[in-house]
């Protein structure tokens, strides 16, 4: 039944990847696509004090779901596929550092951000936690997270069932000048 909905899946993953005009970080090694927008939401905060406010430019980073279900499918321990994750978020980093580092005018980019439930260990990586605004929207977007969370996670519908209250959806966010002075060394590119 999983095989079914993937292949189901990847036909959406196409139609939204090209839709919403996004680009692959570094397709086949990298697990975000991303796309450069002008942020709309609340002014946010950082952890380091600089503000992120509307009218901003950013780049929305967008986990390849459909890849790292394809990718997981076989794995059948917790830990197998969370090493995977965090072994692919870290490589994925440096990818995304370097992506930026080549824009001809990445100065102009304030912040990295996405929205996600697969949100705990973020810190680790730099990024900062912000709740979403309770709205239809992100409820659906919820919704949705969970749904691709039980087709994407080993145990699938019993893990969503024990842990499904504690997934909350969070936007998360790092500074282009965090994400370099973290990753671009790592990278092999020198940030400016």
């Amino acid at each position: 039944m999983k095989k079914i909905i993937l292949c189901l899946w990847g036909l959406w993953d196409w139609l939204y990847f090209h839709c919403n005009r996004m680009e692959y970080v570094s397709k086949g090694d990298n697990i975000f696509r991303v796309v450069r927008k002008t942020y709309k939401g609340p002014p946010l905060i950082t952890n380091s004090g600089q503000w992120i406010c509307p009218g901003d430019e950013i780049i929305k980073i967008h986990l390849y779901n459909y890849q790292l279900a394809k990718e997981i499918l076989n794995f059948s321990s917790d830990v197998a596929y969370v090493l995977y994750l965090r072994k692919g978020i870290q490589r994925s980093m440096q990818g995304l550092s370097a992506y930026i580092i080549d824009l001809p005018d990445y100065e102009r980019i304030k912040a990295i951000m996405g929205t996600s439930m697969l949100n705990r260990g973020a810190e680790r990586f730099g990024f900062y936690k912000h709740g979403v605004e309770d709205t239809w929207y992100y409820r659906l977007k919820a919704y949705l997270y969970k749904f691709i969370y039980m087709l994407i996670h080993p145990q699938g519908l019993r893990y969503l069932k024990q842990h499904g209250s504690k997934l909350e959806i969070q936007h998360l966010v790092i500074t282009v000048q965090e994400l370099l002075q973290r990753y671009a060394h790592e990278s092999g590119k020198p940030s400016s």
